[in-house]
């Protein structure tokens, strides 16, 4: 069978289990969601602590995308390095400016798995995100920025070990990386606002509530194709909630952070493995990983079924046509650019 026909067999396998578990998804939602959320989330509770596996996963559950980042970025700052052609100024503009960005991921990483955290540890909804003064939180500021440092650093250094040629070659898996994931998260950010989807936990708190359950209880459970806008102001949300986010069920962005993952089986081009076990490690790895996001984030009651299949496939997807135009297509960067 050539590429070609594997190809389309693929996409056609694809679309028909995306097909399926959509429509699934669009008459169980609830009933899913019901059923996940059962011994984690208490009645009138948004944020639950019950579920170690839940709590454990919104903490980690978006760390995928800026791993993927910074090793991107870290690829570049070897391939400004090692460029022979670039004039020693360029290469310190560049190389700086991805070790930068590197840095920023990582930053980014920590400082957003700590918020996480602190969340659950205080009840406070973006507690660290919102209240990060020198006065409060100067030692936990220290702290994020020293293990980003350390995590950068290490990754420099494990990424070092690569060839000059294994570096421009993985030029292209990095420019296809970026891509994906700024396309992926610019698609997800793009829907969520007009689509308005109110989250579970958000009418979980509703419905133990006599004055807030005919407005925002389980009767305004809305399908994923529904777009409802903001239909409640960030104050009434603040109020009832605790948090602005009540709106954000649809889609996932835990799980399109997760499905960042995907990056890995374009290695698999780039360094050309031939180790079958390796070859189909580099692919189980980030569809576990994007699963057991998805169903976290369902039992957390912070999204339903369509949202985290929505949120996961959207990742796969960017990734899988930003794989065939930047890596499929070229041996290497020089080929990208023709240099």
């Amino acid at each position: 069978m050539t590429r070609k026909k594997r190809a389309w067999l693929s996409v056609s396998l694809f679309l028909v289990i995306f097909a399926g578990l959509l429509i699934t998804a669009t008459f169980t939602d609830l009933q899913v969601s019901r059923i996940l959320t059962n011994s984690a989330l208490a009645a009138h509770t948004y944020l639950t602590n019950a579920s170690v596996f839940g709590v454990a996963f919104e903490a980690i559950g978006s760390d995928p995308v800026y791993l993927a980042f910074a090793f991107a970025f870290q690829i570049l700052f070897w391939y400004a390095i090692r460029k022979k052609t670039f004039p020693a100024a360029a290469k310190t503009v560049l190389a700086g400016a991805a070790g930068g960005a590197s840095f920023i991921a990582n930053y980014v990483l920590v400082s957003d798995t700590m918020g996480y955290i602190e969340e659950h540890i205080t009840g406070e909804y973006g507690a660290f995100v919102e209240h990060d003064s020198l006065e409060t939180h100067g030692w936990l500021l220290l702290i994020v920025i020293l293990t980003a440092l350390l995590i950068s650093a290490l990754g420099l250094l494990a990424t070092k070990n690569f060839t000059d040629e294994q570096i421009e070659k993985l030029c292209s898996v990095a420019i296809a990386t970026l891509a994906f994931l700024i396309v992926s998260t610019v698609v997800l950010h793009v829907i969520k606002k007009p689509v308005g989807r109110i989250r579970y936990r958000a009418m979980n708190v509703a419905e133990a509530d006599p004055l807030l359950v005919d407005k925002y209880g389980f009767s305004r459970f809305a399908k994923w194709y529904e777009w409802n806008g903001q239909w409640i102001s960030k104050d009434e949300m603040m109020t009832m909630f605790g948090t602005t986010d009540a709106l954000k069920s649809f889609p996932s962005g835990h799980t399109n952070a997760a499905g960042a993952s995907y990056f890995l089986p374009m290695l698999n081009d780039a360094l050309n493995i031939k180790n079958k076990g390796v070859r189909a490690l580099l692919w189980i790895c980030p569809v576990v990983i994007t699963g057991l996001t998805a169903v976290s984030r369902i039992i957390v009651g912070a999204h339903f079924f369509s949202d985290v299949l929505v949120g996961g496939t959207c990742a796969f997807v960017c990734m899988i046509l930003c794989r065939e135009i930047f890596v499929c297509r070229f041996a290497n960067v020089k080929a990208m650019f023709g240099k």
